[in-house]
C-alpha cells in the first residue's frame, strides 16, 4: 500500500491562494466557499490517480473533525483520492497541566508502525511521502518528507517528487 501523509493548511490552502482574485470571485459566486485550492486539489487527485496512493490526514484539522466529516470536506472541496485514516494525535503531560504537543513526524510514525503489515515487509521500504508545510518530521522520515512553501501550497514539481517516492 502507498500512502500521501496530507497536511491541509500550506499544502491546499496557502497565501497565494487566499489572496487571489479567483478566490474572491468563487466567494462572491458561491455562499459555500472554496477553502482550498483548486488547482492544489487538481495536483493531489493527480498524483493519487496515478499512484493509487491512499490518504492518511496528519493535518492539525483532525483535532477539530472527526474522520467522517473531514473526509466529507475534502469530498466536497473536490479531493477525489482514498482518504482511509488519521494519524493519532499524540500528546502527554508534563508536571504541569499543559499538554505537550508530540511532534507530527511523531504522529506519522506511531500510524507506519501501527500499520507495518499493510505497507511493507520492513518500514524501510514502505512507499509513503508526507506533504506538510512544517519541519517537524524525524530523521528516519526525511527521504518521504516533501516541504511545501506555505505561501504557494502543493505545486507540479512537488507533485512529481512524490511521483517517483511513491513508485
Amino acid at each position: 500500500m502507498k500512502v500521501i501523509f496530507l497536511d491541509i493548511d500550506g499544502v491546499l490552502n496557502h497565501t497565494l491562494w487566499f489572496q487571489s482574485e479567483e478566490r474572491k470571485l468563487v466567494l462572491e459566486d458561491n455562499s459555500r466557499a472554496k477553502w482550498f485550492d483548486p488547482k492544489a486539489v487538481a495536483l493531489l487527485n493527480e498524483l493519487t490517480d496515478t499512484t493509487e496512493a491512499k490518504i492518511v490526514i496528519s493535518s492539525s484539522w483532525r483535532e477539530g473533525y472527526p474522520l467522517e466529516e473531514l473526509t466529507e470536506i475534502l469530498r466536497l472541496q473536490g479531493v477525489t483520492g482514498e482518504i482511509i485514516d488519521q494519524t493519532p494525535s499524540l500528546t502527554f503531560k508534563q508536571i504541569t497541566p499543559a499538554p505537550y504537543i508530540v511532534p507530527r513526524g511523531c504522529e506519522i510514525q506511531a500510524w507506519l508502525e501501527q500499520h507495518r503489515e499493510q505497507l511493507a515487509d520492513r518500514l524501510a521500504n514502505a512507499k509513503y511521502v508526507i506533504l506538510d508545510d512544517q519541519s517537524d518530521m524525524l530523521l528516519c522520515q526525511q527521504r518521504n518528507f516533501l516541504k511545501i512553501d506555505p505561501w504557494c501550497g502543493l505545486t507540479p514539481t512537488i507533485v512529481e517528487k512524490a511521483k517517483v517516492l511513491l513508485w
